[in-house]
């Protein structure tokens, strides 16, 4: 979404604050997990360093691949991302959830997001 919001003209402050503000609890709870689990702070800071590159890479792949002319190229690129942030919340942030439905809770929580706006829009 980063590299498609550049191609629209621009990046906004308050979009790149957005980003930090809602990755870095994320960040913070899994690195305190992974430390509990065993992980050395070397390896720990390593995977965060490949996710950095990674994220870098698929923003500049956005601002090469993506349209933002076409609405359908730019609505399936803002539903996955918007999809990938309810699973990424609801796996983070409602650890009861995920304590019954495991892996499943991310995809039920979008699923349930997904069936409220059909059927809102009804």
């Amino acid at each position: 979404m980063l590299g498609l919001t550049v191609l629209q003209g621009g990046v906004s402050v308050a979009l790149l604050v957005g980003i930090v503000l809602s990755n870095l609890p994320e960040g913070l709870s899994s690195s305190s997990g992974m430390r509990i689990a065993g992980w050395p702070r070397e390896r720990v800071v390593k995977m965060w360093l490949v996710v950095i590159a990674v994220s870098a890479v698929s923003a500049a792949l956005g601002y090469l691949l993506l349209d933002p002319a076409s609405g359908r190229t730019g609505a399936f690129a803002q539903g996955f991302a918007a999809g990938a942030l309810l699973a990424m919340v609801t796996d983070t942030m409602l650890p009861e959830a995920y304590d019954v439905e495991q892996t499943n809770t991310g995809a039920l929580v979008a699923i349930g997001f997904a069936i409220s706006l059909m059927l809102s829009a009804i």
